[in-house]
């Protein structure tokens, strides 16, 4: 007889930007960021989908190995926070870190942009 593993289904990430990211998001959360300071085990995160750079968010993202700094990732994980000098802040946990630098940005928003719609429609 073979044994029948059970799996866990992880609940489906939701996608926002990283400003928008606070502790009350239940479950993983999915962001597209560029990497503009990275060290084995970390990276500083900074906000891609944002379209308005100059109020671009920031977070540190705990990962495995290290990620290439410029470099565009789409970064799945879980919010946690961290007390830093008296002064509490966000990071992410890291599960999946996907190199996106050939994804068209703007294609993706307007899928992103198509997908809220329909759901809207589907469920009003």
């Amino acid at each position: 007889m073979t044994e029948e593993k059970k799996y866990t289904r992880r609940k489906a990430s939701k996608i926002t930007t990283i400003r928008n990211i606070s502790p009350s998001i239940d479950g993983p959360v999915r962001i597209l960021g560029i990497v503009i300071n990275s060290s084995p085990g970390s990276a500083l995160i900074q906000d891609l989908y944002d379209s308005d750079v100059d109020k671009a968010g920031s977070i540190w993202v705990v990962v495995e190995g290290t990620l290439e700094v410029k470099k565009k990732y789409l970064i799945i994980g879980e919010v946690t926070t961290k007390t830093v000098d008296g002064k509490e802040e966000y990071r992410l946990n890291a599960t999946i870190a996907h190199d996106i630098e050939d994804l068209d940005i703007g294609i993706y928003k307007e899928i992103i942009e198509m997908e809220d719609e329909v759901r809207k429609t589907m469920s009003g």
